[in-house]
């Protein structure tokens, strides 16, 4: 489960949700960590830097193909089947634009919630797809 606390700590170092969620991956499945990786998925940020579909989602399809790349393809159209039923109504949609509704502040609020019930389901997807997470101390 994604600890809030957790969260905070990577976005006080300055990590985007996109980052936040492969650094979340990578300790959580006890693999080394991976500077070039996390880079390059800041791309992912703001909706691409361009307030398009959630950077959220899209480092979460990432982690997911990353960690169980044999059944990525379904467990990604899982994952987006969720995402949508989940926060598609309440937002008018899944773009970063949509999320944020043109308040800034819901980067604080909204954000944060999304983040970590997007991890939490990815992590039930790939623990019933058979990925096992070694167990943390």
């Amino acid at each position: 489960m994604a600890d809030n606390s957790r969260l905070f700590a990577l976005k006080l170092q300055g990590y985007c949700c996109s980052q936040i969620v492969l650094k979340l991956g990578l300790e959580d499945a006890q693999l080394e960590d991976n500077p070039q990786l996390i880079q390059a998925v800041a791309g992912l940020c703001d909706g691409l830097h361009s307030d398009m579909v959630c950077g959220i989602f899209s480092a979460t399809a990432c982690l997911i193909s990353l960690l169980q790349p044999r059944y990525s393809p379904v467990l990604i159209n899982d994952l987006a089947e969720w995402f949508a039923s989940e926060f598609e109504e309440s937002n008018g949609g899944i773009a970063c634009k949509d999320i944020l509704g043109g308040n800034q502040l819901n980067r604080s609020t909204k954000c944060p919630k999304i983040l970590a019930a997007t991890y939490d389901k990815a992590v039930d997807l790939l623990e019933v797809s058979g990925y096992e997470f070694p167990a943390r101390e």
